[in-house]
C-alpha cells in the first residue's frame, strides 16, 4: 500500500538556520530588499520538507513520507561524516558543512541530472539573480577540488581524508541517481557585475557564497550537505 503524501509542512527554524549566513544582509542596504548585499533572498522560507520558497509565494506540498525519513536520515549521515572539517575553498571563515535536504514532490516529473535550472528551482527563486551557479562532478580534478587542494597545501595528507570519505559516500549509496558539488557565486564574476546589472535593491555584492555537495534521489530530492565561502 502506497504512503498517503504528506500535504502540510510549517516553516522550520532549524532548516532555515543552515542557509541563514547567506540571507543575511550585515547592516548593508535595505533590508526589506531581496538581495541587498546577499546572494539568498532575505524572503526565503524553509519548511519542514526541506522545500525553499520565498515569503508569500504559492507553494505546494506532496511529500512520501519515506522519502522524507530517507532525506533526514541521509542528511544526518554525511554532516556526521564531515564533522569538524571547515569549508574552507578560499573562505575567510572556518564554517562547517551542515545536513541539507529538499525532498521531492510526489506527481512531479524526477530530473534526470543536477543542472543549474533544477538548483534555482528548487531554491524557489531565491538565489541572486545574476550569480553564477558552476556545477561540478563529486570528484577530483574539479575546480572544486582545486580550491580544496589549496586550502591544504600546507596541512598534512590527512587533510584530505575525509573530503575523500564524503566523495566516496556519495559514490557508493544505491539511493542516489547522480551526484554534483554546487558553488553558487563567484566572486571574479561577482566583481565583474555592474550596478546595471543589479537587481533592484542591490547595495553591494554578496560575499557569503554557497558551497553544495549533493545527490539526487530516485524520488527527485537533493540530499547532501550545505555550506559556505566567505570572501570579501
Amino acid at each position: 500500500m502506497t504512503n498517503a503524501p504528506l500535504t502540510n509542512f510549517e516553516p522550520d527554524s532549524e532548516l532555515l538556520a543552515v542557509i541563514h549566513e547567506c540571507m543575511a544582509h550585515y547592516d548593508i542596504g535595505d533590508p526589506d530588499a531581496q538581495w541587498p548585499n546577499n546572494l539568498i533572498s532575505r524572503r526565503a522560507v524553509v519548511y519542514g520538507s526541506g522545500l525553499i520558497a520565498r515569503e508569500g509565494d504559492a507553494i505546494r506540498h506532496a511529500v512520501d513520507p519515506v522519502e522524507l525519513a530517507l532525506c533526514r536520515q541521509l542528511a544526518a549521515e554525511v554532516e556526521e561524516l564531515m564533522m569538524g572539517v571547515s569549508v574552507g575553498m578560499g573562505s575567510q571563515s572556518d564554517d562547517e558543512f551542515h545536513g541539507f535536504f529538499i525532498a521531492g514532490s510526489v506527481g512531479e516529473s524526477v530530473p534526470s541530472t543536477i543542472d543549474e535550472t533544477l538548483i534555482r528551482s528548487r531554491f524557489g527563486g531565491t538565489i541572486f539573480p545574476p550569480a553564477t551557479i558552476t556545477i561540478e562532478p563529486l570528484t577530483e580534478g574539479t575546480s572544486w577540488w582545486a580550491a580544496v587542494e589549496q586550502d591544504g597545501e600546507e596541512s598534512e595528507d590527512d587533510y584530505f581524508v575525509t573530503w575523500r570519505a564524503m566523495i566516496q559516500w556519495f559514490s557508493v549509496r544505491p539511493e542516489f541517481t547522480s551526484s554534483a558539488f554546487v558553488q553558487i557565486g563567484d566572486d571574479r564574476s561577482l566583481y565583474n557585475l555592474t550596478p546595471e546589472e543589479w537587481p533592484e535593491g542591490t547595495e553591494s555584492l554578496g560575499c557569503v557564497l554557497p558551497r553544495l555537495a549533493v545527490g539526487l534521489t530516485h524520488g527527485g530530492s537533493l540530499i547532501g550537505l550545505f555550506g559556505y565561502s566567505v570572501q570579501t
